[in-house]
């Protein structure tokens, strides 16, 4: 099983990916997907989700799983039996547990030999760097482009008096 999460990106079965992203890349991609309305999916997330709210409900068969620690995204990961599971990186997992990262990246290693595998993060850190070291492939997606800003149309006010100043009139210079 295959389904492309961007034009450039083709996410596989067997495979441990590592996404940078941003959440309007991932949902574009996610939502009114169609291969995705015939398999298991586990999206899990840590503290707080920055996708889950976007996820159009009605395109894809999902589940939803909450980490508070990494201890708790180990089990999880464990017990996962999905087609596709999708885990967004939440760096508070790792605040005082920082050596659990190549854990976790084993564990999502281990799954991505039978799954579809997919970490992501809006931007790396040095947790997620240390995890996506074990996956299979790292995909960093910019941004497109914000257009430059239009020059903006020189403004001027009104001209009083375009000629000049009215005869006889004088002003502090000539005095």
């Amino acid at each position: 099983m295959e389904f492309d999460l961007h034009p450039s990106v083709t996410l596989r079965t067997g495979t441990f990916s590592a996404v940078v992203a941003s959440g309007e890349t991932v949902l574009s991609g996610l939502n009114d997907n169609p291969v995705l309305q015939r398999f298991l999916f586990l999206f899990v997330s840590g503290n707080y989700s920055r996708l889950l709210s976007g996820i159009n409900r009605r395109s894809v068969n999902i589940e939803v799983r909450r980490a508070f620690t990494a201890f708790q995204l180990l089990q999880i990961l464990r017990e996962s039996y999905h087609t596709i599971v999708w885990v967004e990186h939440d760096p508070s997992l790792y605040e005082g547990a920082e050596e659990m990262a190549a854990q976790v990246g084993e564990g999502l290693r281990q799954l991505g030999q039978g799954s579809l595998v997919v970490l992501y993060a809006p931007s790396p850190d040095p947790s997620f760097e240390e995890m996506s070291r074990m996956a299979d492939r790292i995909f960093y997606l910019a941004s497109p482009a914000a257009p430059p800003p239009r020059p903006r149309a020189g403004r001027q006010g009104r001209v009083r008096y375009p000629g000049g100043l009215p005869r006889g009139q004088k002003t502090l210079e000539g005095m």
